[in-house]
């Protein structure tokens, strides 16, 4: 029989505290008042005054100020006599000093004592009446700034829950929260209701804001706005809003496009106003149908068809121009499509094209080869009545109009969608009552190699919003598996086939103009004309262009023609490109490939066509951190771009004039890795493009269709997100782990985020030397691993059955917990590095962990067979930390190796690349570790981070000079300003910190095991350790005496840092003494061939591979 006790007590812990409230009080059994009565707080002459009152039989004695990171810390503490009303002042500027000039939050505290005299805290918040309108402003502080150089100023800041805190900041928190009763679009209009919560900061001038984002015209609507009293909710802005309405009619000029509504405000404290989309998650009731809004001509209708963005779920408009009958007639083909059915198979129909407006790519090279080889194919080319390549298009015939009658009973009845997009920019329309009708399969023949961009959000099988592709046609094997391993489609799915377009590409011998191609990408965030002429993109693409190095080729014959972007060329007459020739708006780009003697781009994956002609390709790459470090590309720049990377102007016209020189002849090397991306012949595209789409039908296309609806997908994304998954995948790792072991190694590093350390050391040696083993490596990036080898996701399907599978498993850090180590499998733990702190079994109390830390943790412990040790040292306190009574492998550590071989001076070279880090820099690299008393015991999520040291000094005083590369530990969080300088660079996701460290001039670390890796390069290393007594008596501990020991000076503050980095001569000068005792005692086994000990230790004499060179 159940507890019924227990389940009623679990049930209501489920229940928000907010809807607990709304009950009480509908039932009429609201708690009594409590203590909190009035409060007030206002900012007058630079100071904060706090006035207000508590209920007895509560007496105020005194205001504690304690920093938000760290609530065992007092930084002010102001005294009253006792009383139940209270009134101090705090002096920010004070505050800011005593807090040692930190940045952050600081929360307040009432000290009180009740009847029984015992004195206890009180946060000072969630008053019954709580006024801040005179608080809202900032206070200004003289010569106070951020570690990043920004001025800071004194916020009074109300949290989420209503309490009062001091925030220092350069701006006041920009947050914003919508909690929405209903969200309604559709033919009568659109209609909502929503709470609009700003929190601490109020809104002004609320409207609702329709933008055409490619046009930028907007519509302003007004809304109804009733706004809750703050002063009633803890001092927190709430508005209530509503509206229902219908759109104006849409000028005739306005281009087909994407629309995007947004609530619009201005908010107390920021210059530009707040933007607030509309996500499903916020509404309870989310209803979308399709919108017909009339243009002003009254000839046209604009159907507006409501969708979710792929990324954030926030709602759009597609909007999409009939004529008014063929709207009609879209609508009765909706009504009645699904009589067309049975006629689909029949009907042969392969609707073609590319986007609407454009003929220029495989859509129309695929079409026009089908209608001179096969004519009889019922093959349509769908193009705009008024699209500029039309013409190129009317001579093959079979040409549909895009939104006409013919096009919309196409759609219906097309049992094929052939295109270099989506297959929806091939439908009719996108409206949801057509699409789905509109069953034909669905080939994607791209418009480019897949690999210069992450596409996975765009084009990944379980990602994309629209339908996924049932066929996608790739040009190579390294390409095939760019879409198996990270956009998730089946083996089957992808055909190495090559592009249509090729075949017009390798015609004949064209006729080589000395001719220098310039073709830049668009910046999606350049939206103005504003914004165009003041970004750095033009500025580095003009200052490229008007280089005098080119000028001096153009005296010596060579043409530097421009290939502009749209949007840039409306600004063509406001730049300066004397001499710069401009390709017309109708240029046959690919002509233009064949033609020129060279390219110069940055992401374009037109530079894929030119390296397979062997011209050479110069990629200008001077934003790269900004375009590709969230979402980094799946070919990597520095060793797999058909061409050399320039990140200054001056740089990339330095390469051009080399290669002018030579003829402009593509060096070998680069001519290597653009056949990597290229496997065909150079004729035969079209017909192997024709064959594919004609047989692509069958069973296992059906089947594999059914995984690509919209509706299993999601379910799979439900099922992967809820409390089922981990069952059913311990049910398959349980499975797996009984059958026989397969000859499978998987390597694995910090979880899956990084590739790197001792693992990939492993990793890269075995298959160097031909194991007889099927590598895996597990990573959850783009990787590319090497040819023969396999990557997998961590803590997918196919991650636990390898793992369950496998024979040998390589980690640096412990395994998932489910994965209890199969009879027969070898876990090799190879440790991330030698330690200085304690660990584990050697620290009685584990800050920021749960109380059965050190039980879980050595239940973890237990699964290995086998554990690294890089030195004597190390195998002592792994003995003593991790209890662990297995064999030891004293080798060195593998990851190390690197810094011994001729493979590390390669790889610093290409790090420099990718990080664009100039020869003539210093650099220098800033590694701390975690605090454990970042995070509260039991939490979980990541520990927070104090940026200790001032990096804006930093840059002030040596970023003429020096680039700091700042690697945080990845345990923790934290917000990088958008504003850093550009000698300061934040490298925290880079995938492999040995890299760094072979780059690295100088480290700058505190407790870090990194010091004990680095110390193999014989470079200055600077211990920062500003929290020394604190981290040594309370937190951890060390080994060994680290001022006794270290390796090079140990200083207090961030002007000790930058004074010893200003001299690293005179630095490794005076400490090369004691570099060398530590090296020896630290790293004495060290000499670059620790992988192939430890691999002969652990494998195989026929799983080892060749022997060692």
């Amino acid at each position: 029989m159940p507890d019924v006790g227990r389940v009623r007590r679990r049930v209501v812990a489920m229940v928000p505290e907010r809807a607990k409230d709304r009950l009480r009080r509908a039932l009429g059994r609201g708690p009594g008042p409590g203590p909190h009565a009035r409060l007030s707080v206002r900012h007058q002459d630079g100071l904060i005054h706090y006035d207000g009152e508590f209920r007895d039989p509560v007496r105020v004695v005194a205001l504690v100020v304690r920093p938000a990171s760290r609530l065992d810390q007092v930084t002010v503490r102001l005294e009253q006599p006792a009383s139940a009303r209270f009134a101090f002042t705090l002096d920010p500027v004070q505050l800011w000093e005593l807090s040692g000039r930190a940045a952050g939050r600081f929360d307040l505290f009432a000290e009180v004592e009740r009847t029984d005299t015992k004195r206890t805290e009180l946060r000072l918040g969630r008053f019954d009446h709580t006024d801040t309108t005179g608080a809202v402003d900032r206070i200004d502080l003289e010569g106070a700034a951020s570690p990043f150089g920004e001025e800071v100023h004194a916020w009074t800041h109300v949290t989420d829950q209503g309490n009062v805190s001091v925030r220092y900041a350069a701006k006041p928190i920009r947050r914003h929260e919508v909690e929405g009763t209903r969200l309604d679009v559709g033919p009568q209009g659109i209609a909502a209701e929503l709470l609009l919560r700003t929190f601490s900061r109020p809104a002004s001038d609320i409207h609702l804001s329709l933008q055409w984002r490619f046009s930028g015209s907007t519509q302003e609507v007004p809304v109804r706005i009733e706004e809750r009293d703050p002063a009633a909710n803890y001092g927190l802005y709430e508005y209530a809003i509503s509206f229902d309405l219908m759109p104006d009619a849409v000028s005739d000029e306005e281009r087909e496009g994407i629309i995007d509504p947004h609530l619009v405000m201005d908010l107390r404290g920021f210059d530009m106003p707040l933007r607030v989309p509309f996500a499903q998650k916020s509404f309870r009731h989310f209803r979308l149908r399709d919108l017909a809004v009339p243009t002003t001509g009254g000839a046209h209708v604009d159907q507006w068809v409501p969708y979710l963005t792929f990324r954030a779920k926030r709602l759009a408009f597609w909007s999409e121009r009939f004529t008014l009958d063929n709207h009609r007639y879209l609508r009765r083909i909706s009504r009645w499509a699904w009589l067309m059915t049975p006629l689909r198979p029949f009907s042969g129909i392969w609707l073609v094209g590319e986007v609407p407006y454009k003929a220029q790519d495989n859509g129309f090279a695929l079409f026009r080869w089908i209608r001179r080889n096969h004519p009889e194919r019922r093959a349509y080319y769908v193009i705009d009545a008024d699209s500029p390549d039309r013409p190129k298009v009317e001579p093959f015939g079979n040409v549909v109009t895009a939104r006409s009658r013919e096009h919309i009973r196409y759609t219906a009845l097309a049992s094929r969608f052939v295109g270099s997009h989506h297959a929806e920019y091939l439908h009719a329309s996108r409206s949801p009552r057509l699409a789905r009708h509109a069953r034909g399969l669905r080939v994607f023949l791209q418009h480019g190699v897949t690999g210069m961009k992450n596409v996975r959000l765009n084009y990944g099988r379980l990602h994309m919003q629209e339908m996924p592709p049932d066929r996608v046609v790739v040009n190579s094997d390294a390409e095939r598996h760019i879409f198996i391993e990270d956009l998730d489609f089946f083996p089957s799915q992808v055909a190495i086939t090559g592009f249509a377009r090729y075949d017009s590409l390798f015609e004949g011998e064209p006729q080589v103009q000395r001719r220098l191609l310039v073709m830049p990408t668009w910046r999606d965030w350049l939206s103005s004309r504003e914004r165009v002429l003041t970004s750095s993109y033009l500025e580095n693409w003009l200052e490229f262009l008007n280089d005098p190095q080119l000028h001096r080729l153009q005296q010596q014959g060579v043409e530097i023609l421009m290939v502009m972007h749209p949007n840039l060329r409306a600004l063509v007459d406001d730049l300066p490109l004397e001499g710069i020739s401009i390709a017309p708006r109708d240029a046959d780009v690919q002509e233009l490939i064949r033609t020129s003697a060279a390219l110069v781009t940055d992401y374009s994956s037109v530079a894929w066509d030119a390296a397979f002609l062997r011209r050479p390709v110069f990629f200008f790459r001077f934003d790269d951190s900004v375009l590709t470090g969230a979402r980094a590309p799946f070919v990597d720049a520095a060793t797999e771009l058909p061409g050399p990377i320039a990140h200054r102007a001056a740089d990339l016209a330095a390469e051009v004039a080399r290669s002018a020189e030579s003829g402009f002849t593509m060096d070998e090397d680069f001519a290597r890795r653009a056949a990597k991306y290229l496997e065909l012949p150079t004729s035969g595209y079209g017909e192997r493009n024709y064959e594919m789409v004609r047989t692509a039908d069958g069973v296992s296309t059906r089947l594999l269709r059914l995984r690509n609806v919209r509706a299993v997908r999601n379910a799979f994304k439900r099922f992967r997100e809820g409390p089922h998954y981990y069952r059913a995948m311990s049910l398959m790792f349980r499975f797996g782990s009984l059958l026989p072991r397969r000859d499978i190694a998987v390597f694995e590093s910090d979880r899956g985020s990084a590739y790197g350390g001792s693992p990939r050391a492993l990793f890269e040696r075995l298959h160097e030397r031909g194991t007889s083993l099927d590598l895996w490596y597990v990573n959850n990036s783009t990787l590319r691993v090497p040819s023969g080898a396999h990557k997998v996701f961590r803590l997918t399907p196919r991650y636990f059955w390898t793992l369950s599978r496998a024979k040998y498993w390589v980690f640096n850090q412990n395994v998932h917990d489910l994965c209890q180590r199969p009879r027969g499998t070898h876990y090799l733990q190879t440790w991330h590095g030698t330690p200085l702190k304690r660990m584990q079994n050697d620290v009685a109390v584990m800050y920021g962990r749960a109380d059965d830390y050190h039980q879980k943790a050595q239940e973890l412990v237990d699964r290995w067979s086998s554990l690294v040790s890089p030195s004597p040292y190390a195998t002592e306190a792994f003995r003593s930390a991790f209890g662990f009574t297995g064999p030891i492998i004293e080798s060195g550590y593998p990851g190390n190796d690197v810094f011994h071989t001729e493979v590390g001076r390669l790889r610093a070279r290409e790090t420099r690349l990718r990080l664009g880090l100039p020869e003539d820099r210093t650099v220098v690299l800033y590694a701390p570790t975690f605090r454990d008393d970042g995070r509260a015991a039991g939490a979980k999520g990541a520990w927070a981070h104090d940026m200790a040291l001032d990096l804006g000094r930093f840059a002030e005083r040596l970023g003429e000079n020096v680039t700091l590369l700042v690697r945080l530990h990845p345990l923790v969080k934290f917000t990088w300003p958008k504003d850093l300088d550009e000698s300061i660079v934040n490298v925290s996701k880079y995938p492999d910190t040995q890299d760094l460290l072979l780059v690295a001039d100088a480290l700058v670390t505190d407790y870090s095991s990194i010091m004990f890796d680095y110390a193999q390069r014989g470079r200055p290393i600077i211990s920062y350790v500003y929290d020394l007594e604190h981290y040594r008596d309370d937190l951890r501990g060390f080994y060994v005496d680290l001022e006794e020991i270290a390796p090079g000076p140990v200083v207090r503050t961030s002007d000790e840092v930058i004074d010893a980095v200003a001299r690293l001569d005179e630095v490794e000068a005076k400490y090369a003494d004691r570099l060398a005792a530590f090296r020896e005692r630290f790293g004495g086994l060290e000499d670059g061939h620790a992988s192939d000990r430890v691999i002969d230790a652990v494998f195989s004499e026929s799983e080892r591979g060749a022997a060692p060179n």
